[in-house]
């Protein structure tokens, strides 16, 4: 029942349900035990076919969900005039940007260590083996790329 809202009951909403996929029902005398006891009675070789085609039915229920599914968003689009492409975000006839470099993405290296090969883009604070080179007097150009 809807809530009621200072002391008024709520109007229900009447949604619009899709149309029920028509699908092949389990024979209603078939119970999970009487399924329980004849899987129990099968052999591996039968158990890997049960399970082939299990798989296969599963597969094909799936594929037909989805394009129920497909075929509802499709109906719903045309009736507002959209394509499918406009819901995904493609078709609103801007140019995407694209970054000029994601974030975390390494700078090309300035200096290399040339005793270890390690290398320094020259942003951020420097690395310990260039303050040692500095402090026995060299210069960072010394060990330019």
């Amino acid at each position: 029942m809807a809530k009621a809202v200072r002391g008024r009951p709520r109007k229900a909403i009447a949604r619009k349900t899709p149309a029920p996929v028509k699908r092949q029902v389990a024979k209603p005398g078939v119970t999970s035990d009487k399924i329980r006891a004849l899987v129990y009675n099968l052999s591996s070789r039968e158990l890997d076919e049960l399970i082939q085609i299990a798989a296969a039915r599963k597969n094909e229920e799936v594929t037909t969900a989805r394009a129920s599914f497909l075929d509802e968003v499709r109906a719903k689009a045309a009736s507002l005039g959209m394509s499918l492409a406009d819901l995904v975000g493609l078709g609103n006839g801007k140019a995407t940007r694209k970054k000029a470099s994601p974030a975390g993405s390494a700078a090309p290296a300035k200096y290399r260590n040339p005793e270890t090969g390690e290398t320094w883009s020259g942003r951020g604070r420097p690395p310990r083996w260039i303050s040692e080179l500095e402090a026995k007097g060299s210069n960072r150009q010394e060990v330019a790329v």
